[in-house]
């Protein structure tokens, strides 16, 4: 006798019901089957980025009444930074988290995110970087499902042992930095070395870098307050890793649409701003550790040598542009979406503001004063 798979069970079964039962059952059958979605990340498990993603998972399991549950791979026992987006395409993954330096080129339209335009801090930042993508939908995420874009706090000059007072301090010193935040470490004057986030601690100890361009947050959550002996802040050119959440197209659509809105949803009215609230609060405890916890240095630059530093950034700015409009987008285009990001850095900043949220980045009006 010839076995049958569940499958064909389930079909064999279908057909005595009846057509009207079968339908009653199907819905039954779709309304209370669930769904396991891998989740990779490459921050470790205690840091605050990981906790928010396991507070994604508890939140969707949730919202859906537990058809949709998310497994969390954290410190990139899943999938290497470098490796997620392709991991999700190829649905290793079903979700994943990384930033677009990791992969730098092959989002040349969402990299102007990446620029230095001026972003003040976190919070303002992953908002705007939401609505860039809400506006602009860029093709070059359709192998994908995008869940949001968001930032990081904004880049300073962390040092091992020289400080940097000047621009002309960063002449030969050799800086982490990926993507946009190392050719901003190349206008600099400074050397720029691609080396992943996980393995920055040893490169800075053993003195294989001299520095990183990075976030504040990051001597906490990658531990390098004990490595780091000067901070030079450089906030006001606002430069940040734009980060994205992205799905795996075939387990996106393979989940019936009324459980895609609950999370599309959840993202655009709680998630968003989870994002951009645990981004600001990671740098002010980067910040007040940096102050308060350690003996590093934290170096205020005159504005005369800000606008050193702003002049490079318009030239960076100024080569992007013409190297997107080789690629097809026209100046004036990429002109109306740095138009468009400025302007939403201005609006998201009066609402920072309005609200009272404090940063440790940004002018004094937001800067939170320890």
């Amino acid at each position: 006798m010839r076995k049958l798979n569940r499958r064909q069970v389930l079909k064999a079964g279908l057909g005595l019901l009846g057509a009207t039962a079968s339908t009653r059952f199907v819905n039954v059958y779709a309304q209370t089957r669930t769904y396991t979605l891998r989740f990779a990340n490459y921050f470790p498990a205690p840091a605050a980025q990981s906790k928010l993603i396991d507070q994604f998972a508890t939140d969707i399991q949730r919202l859906t009444g537990g058809r949709v549950r998310v497994e969390t791979y954290h410190g990139g026992t899943l999938l290497g930074p470098a490796a997620i987006y392709d991991g999700v395409v190829q649905g290793v993954a079903h979700l994943g988290i990384t930033n677009l330096a990791y992969n730098f080129g092959r989002f040349a339209e969402t990299e102007i995110l990446d620029l230095p335009l001026g972003f003040p801090n976190a919070w303002v930042a992953t908002h705007v970087a939401h609505e860039f993508y809400e506006r602009y939908r860029p093709k070059e995420w359709a192998d994908t499902v995008m869940i949001t874009l968001h930032a990081s706090p904004v880049m300073e000059i962390f040092s091992a042992q020289k400080p940097v007072r000047r621009l002309e301090d960063l002449r030969g010193m050799t800086l982490r930095g990926v993507g946009y935040i190392g050719r901003f470490a190349e206008a600099l004057g400074a050397t720029a070395r691609p080396i992943p986030m996980p393995e920055a601690y040893d490169n800075v100890s053993k003195r294989v870098i001299d520095g990183l361009m990075i976030p504040y947050e990051t001597l906490v959550t990658f531990r390098l307050g004990e490595v780091i002996r000067y901070v030079t802040e450089i906030w006001q050119v606002g430069q940040v890793h734009t980060f994205y959440i992205v799905a795996n197209q075939q387990a996106w659509n393979g989940l019936p649409q009324e459980l895609r809105d609950v999370i599309s949803n959840y993202v655009k009215s709680e998630f968003v701003e989870k994002l951009a609230a645990m981004w600001n609060q990671v740098d002010i405890d980067g910040y007040r550790y940096a102050v308060k916890d350690t003996k590093v240095d934290v170096i205020q630059l005159p504005q005369e040598e800000i606008a050193r530093f702003t002049q490079a950034a318009d030239r960076l700015i100024q080569d992007y542009t013409r190297n997107l409009a080789a690629k097809g987008v026209s100046e004036s285009e990429v002109q109306a979406r740095l138009r468009f990001i400025r302007d939403r850095i201005a609006y998201w900043l009066r609402e920072q503001e309005r609200r009272g949220i404090k940063s440790s980045t940004g002018p004094a009006s937001v800067r939170i004063q320890l």
